[in-house]
């Protein structure tokens, strides 16, 4: 079977201003990441990238290590399907908030403490995990704002972009609500589920699919072989 990676794209930024900007950390586990796969030598024939700057910096972190090493990297196709879904914005409608900015106002971030942000970063995943089970069943709808329903055939509509044509390595950059909703379909998962799994996807947690013409299956979920610190690991 063919071969396809999906790829976590690494920390971003929540706590500053931009959320779509990889933080320091998350340059250095991308970075990590293309060295583990130049070093083992780890070929892919084509390259696809969502449209988020977080999975473009992912991916170039990964294809500067390739060239650091003298190895060819397949320049990026970006493929909008492989979006992130629209649960923040639904998050934060719910809740007349931002609930990852709630806990710690912009003019006090650089003060916080470790526990501060720790205790933010519960909070943002317990509202998280609470509405978007509500959004699932179709509460909390917005106006011009896809639904999970849609979220999920767009999903559905990339696996079959990914997985089509002659088999050959392909890598994806994108991020962990796809990917749980991909590995969904795969499983035949119910929208619990694959919320479920999104909430412990790790920041450049890579997911293999094998793939031929008649059919699809989950070959591995999560791993981080590029990650062996566990301090390294983060989820946001």
């Amino acid at each position: 079977m063919a071969q396809l990676i999906l790829v976590r794209h690494a920390q971003a930024s929540f706590f500053g201003t931009d959320y779509d900007e990889l933080s320091a950390e998350g340059l250095r586990q991308a970075e990590a990441l293309g060295q583990h796969w130049a070093r083992h030598g780890v070929r892919f024939e084509t390259t696809f990238v969502g449209p988020r700057r977080r999975h473009r910096q992912t991916c170039e972190c990964v294809a500067s290590a390739y060239h650091a090493a003298g190895l060819e990297f397949p320049a990026p196709r970006e493929l909008p399907e492989l979006d992130e879904h629209h649960g923040p914005a639904i998050i934060k409608a719910a809740l007349g908030q931002d609930p990852a900015t709630a806990a710690l106002a912009a003019e006090h971030v650089m003060k916080a403490t470790a526990c501060e942000r720790e205790q933010a970063v519960r909070d943002f995943f317990r509202h998280y995990n609470t509405i978007m089970r509500e959004w699932a069943e179709g509460a909390h709808a917005l106006p011009g704002v896809e639904s999970w329903a849609e979220f999920r055939a767009r999903t559905l509509r990339a696996l079959d972009i990914l997985c089509a044509g002659e088999g050959g390595g392909r890598v994806a950059f994108t991020s962990g609500g796809f990917v749980s909703s991909a590995v969904g379909w795969l499983l035949g998962l119910d929208a619990g589920r694959v919320i479920d799994i999104s909430l412990v996807l790790a920041n450049t947690a890579l997911t293999e699919v094998g793939w031929s013409a008649k059919r699809r299956r989950l070959v591995s979920f999560n791993a981080l072989p590029h990650l062996p610190d566990p301090s390294r690991v983060t989820w946001v």
